[in-house]
């Protein structure tokens, strides 16, 4: 692949016709038009405002879970916010508050590695996400959880870069956050936001308890849920009912269309045997919504995020 260099940012490298297939945890996905990696803020910041600058649609992504890419690719810049673990204890900064500490953590980091730093320290609230994919700024975004616990519960605060390319911190009310839900996820495109940090209130814990915790947590996972190719939970959970449990009543466990298929070890999981399309797992979503739709009186939400090859300026942080 071709590359360039942003003017003043020799270190983002643009990479010309990227394929996401290998940016996405379902592994699916056409070219990009134009991909950085933006490791920092800082990267990410001068990343966007190169896009935009270049009258380019800018998508920004993180762990690239929960995100369905078009099989013709995506126009325009790709930006992936993400930084790996071992070199994320960069993008964290704690204030020590007695009884608990405020952490403010970069966009890039892992929910799953800060979630493992965070009990090994005794701070409390981020057990939940050991094991998970994605990144704190996906959590953000898609108010993530598990366990009976999700991001907003903590949030204190979220950092964002606004549509005109200011920096902003917003108390954790403004985001509106429901069930699975934000206002910069709800927003239509282009969304006019971008999280760059997350600021957390912990309270402090037993730090053997928080890790064992952690590690029954991540063991759970393990257990029941698959491995390999997949984007994490296909459908939100009804009020009072659970997707994966309509799925498997309505016979769709292990029903597969092409190379995706529903996981005979977790119906609401969708695994691509290494040749699913988009187009394969678009109609596995339209085949279960319409199947419990029409035996329970259910109507299936996506967690899925689709990302299409004509999306204007999409901002997501999944």
């Amino acid at each position: 692949m071709d590359t360039l260099t942003i003017p003043g940012s020799p270190e983002l490298k643009v990479l010309r016709d990227a394929p996401m297939r290998l940016h996405t945890t379902w592994r699916i996905g056409g070219p990009a038009d134009f991909l950085v990696r933006a490791a920092t803020p800082d990267d990410l910041i001068g990343a966007v405002a190169w896009g935009r600058q270049e009258g380019l649609p800018v998508t920004v992504i993180g762990g690239g879970s929960n995100l369905l890419v078009d099989d013709e690719g995506i126009r325009g810049l790709v930006v992936l916010a993400r930084t790996p673990g071992e070199r994320a204890v960069n993008l964290v900064e704690v204030e020590e508050l007695g009884d608990a500490v405020r952490l403010r953590v970069a966009a890039q980091a892992p929910l799953s590695w800060t979630g493992r730093y965070a009990a090994e320290r005794g701070w409390s609230g981020l057990d939940w996400g050991v094991g998970l994919p994605g990144t704190i700024g996906g959590a953000t975004v898609n108010n993530a959880g598990a366990h009976g616990t999700e991001q907003i519960d903590h949030l204190e605060a979220v950092v964002i870069l606004n549509v005109r390319g200011e920096i902003e911190e917003r108390a954790a009310a403004w985001l509106e956050a429901a069930y699975r839900h934000t206002i910069i996820k709800a927003a239509p495109r282009p969304r006019p936001w971008i999280v760059l940090a997350a600021v957390m209130m912990l309270p402090k814990g037993d730090p053997a308890a928080l890790v064992r915790l952690a590690d029954e947590h991540a063991a759970f996972r393990k257990e029941t849920q698959p491995t390999g190719a997949c984007a994490g939970s296909t459908f939100a959970n009804p009020l009072g009912d659970f997707a994966g449990r309509l799925l498997e009543e309505g016979g769709l466990k292990g029903f597969a269309i092409g190379g995706a298929a529903f996981s005979p070890k977790h119906a609401n999981w969708i695994v691509n045997d290494g040749t699913a399309t988009a187009a394969d797992v678009r109609a596995l979503i339209a085949t279960a919504q319409a199947r419990v739709r029409d035996r329970f009186g259910v109507e299936l939400r996506r967690e899925v995020e689709y990302l299409d090859v004509h999306a204007d300026a999409q901002l997501s942080n999944e």
